[in-house]
């Protein structure tokens, strides 16, 4: 349960990116061609890793990007415009601060409506995909395991620091920088 919730987090944060992207870059019909790229790819990879052959494939190709489309419509976030918006907190009168953070709860709400309506999206799809697949394939498409990169693997850039774990508690020695104590 709590990497589904999770797993919907990422998902959302990852929607929202997407959707603000979108609006960002104007040209909806040349962005919309895009996404139905980027979903045919995506398709074509998972059926791939699921090793569907011929009309399994050809099913579930298709049947995989309605899914996806119809997850896309509950990740767009409407905007909530709200009096006062654009200003600085310094600049604005007590009426525009109240508007300002009751946006911020339509927000919110509607987050998790979407969230709320994006599960029954995948709810919806398990019970059709469970009919012709097994459990493990199921998993592939509800609950991804994403691939850690190992170090020094391209792409990845610099390496960062990570804090040792056991005697050093953090990467620090216990009694402090006092040269004589755990070096």
């Amino acid at each position: 349960m709590r990497k589904a919730i999770i797993t919907l987090g990422i998902c959302l944060f990852c929607g929202s990116g997407c959707a603000t992207l979108m609006a960002q870059e104007g040209g909806q019909g040349r962005n919309d061609a895009r996404m139905t790229e980027m979903l045919e790819k995506r398709a074509e990879r998972l059926a791939d890793d699921l090793k569907l052959k011929k009309e399994a494939r050809t099913e579930f190709l298709e049947t995989y990007k309605q899914y996806q489309q119809e997850l896309m419509k509950h990740r767009r976030m409407p905007s909530f415009p709200a009096e006062g918006e654009g200003k600085k907190e310094s600049d604005m009168t007590d009426e525009e601060a109240v508007a300002r953070v009751k946006a911020e709860f339509d927000r919110k709400a509607q987050e998790v409506v979407n969230a709320y309506n994006a599960l029954e999206v995948d709810k919806k799809y398990y019970e059709l995909f469970s009919k012709t697949m097994t459990a493990k394939q199921l998993m592939k498409i509800f609950a991804p395991v994403r691939e850690r990169r190992e170090r020094g693997q391209a792409g990845q850039g610099g390496a960062r620091m990570r804090p040792r774990q056991g005697n050093f508690g953090g990467g620090f020695p216990q009694g402090g920088f006092d040269m004589g104590s755990d070096w």
